[in-house]
């Protein structure tokens, strides 16, 4: 098995909700193909799929990053040993997008069961219970009152909002960090956090700092008067350790 990736921390951390976990067996549909391994096959498949070494963003310097973080307070200390090996996904940003739209005032259960529903609904097939998150285009003639009728609620204007202008995602890659946000908050529902989100689980923007009601709860705290920066250059893996942290053992969330 690799040892140089937490498994659980990195897939059931909140930076998705493609995942499930049974009976010791992750599987998931990514690329419209099923991924399916245990944690001692896991080494073999990155083998056979580079596409999914880079999914799983293999090649970067967390070890460097993690030593850094480390050393910057005693909190951030703690929350790096307990999940030493937390991967930030190299995801694919509409699916980032849509999943990240239904994450607002939502709990990681219910998002999970509503990105099922929508690829169920509206999705390819893939075999036998797995399908596909639809694409753009095989959304196009769907309605705001599809949308609810598939348990969306307020959400639905918005998922409809990044369908009809999807095309936003071809340009991110190329604008810098503020830009880009800036960018992305021109779909609707998408806020400084949402957009945050999808810079760091889907462009590989390390400086991204999620922000949400939660995380901001964590800053005042443990880190009163800081931002950010405070992180550089490693914002967004410390995000993802201090909300997975809180969540799991910091008693805040």
């Amino acid at each position: 098995m690799n040892t140089s990736i937490d498994l659980d921390s990195t897939l059931f951390s909140g930076q998705t909700f493609a995942w499930v976990k049974q009976n010791g067996v992750y599987e998931a549909v990514v690329d419209k193909n099923l991924v399916s391994f245990t944690p001692e096959s896991f080494d073999s498949l990155l083998q056979k799929h580079e596409a999914l070494r880079h999914y799983f963003d293999m090649d970067w310097e967390y070890g460097k990053a993690e030593s850094y973080l480390a050393c910057l307070d005693d909190h951030l200390a703690r929350a790096v040993k307990a999940f030493k090996g937390l991967h930030i996904l190299n995801q694919d940003p509409w699916e980032v997008l849509m999943a990240f739209l239904l994450s607002q005032n939502n709990n990681i259960k219910r998002i999970r069961s509503m990105y099922e529903r929508l690829s169920q609904e509206l999705g390819t097939h893939v075999e036998g219970v797995w399908y596909a998150f639809p694409r753009p285009q095989e959304l196009l003639g769907i309605s705001e009152s599809d949308l609810r009728r598939l348990g969306m609620g307020f959400r639905a204007p918005y998922l409809l909002d990044a369908i009809q202008n999807h095309e936003v995602l071809s340009g991110i890659a190329d604008l810098g960090d503020d830009e880009a946000s800036r960018a992305l908050q021109t779909i609707r529902g998408v806020g400084p956090k949402v957009a945050s989100c999808i810079l760091a689980f889907a462009y590989h923007r390390r400086q991204a700092f999620p922000l949400d009601t939660w995380m901001l709860k964590v800053m005042q705290k443990h880190y009163p008067g800081r931002d950010a920066s405070y992180f550089a250059p490693y914002a967004a893996l410390a995000q993802q350790y201090l909300f997975h942290y809180e969540r799991t053992q910091g008693g805040l969330l």
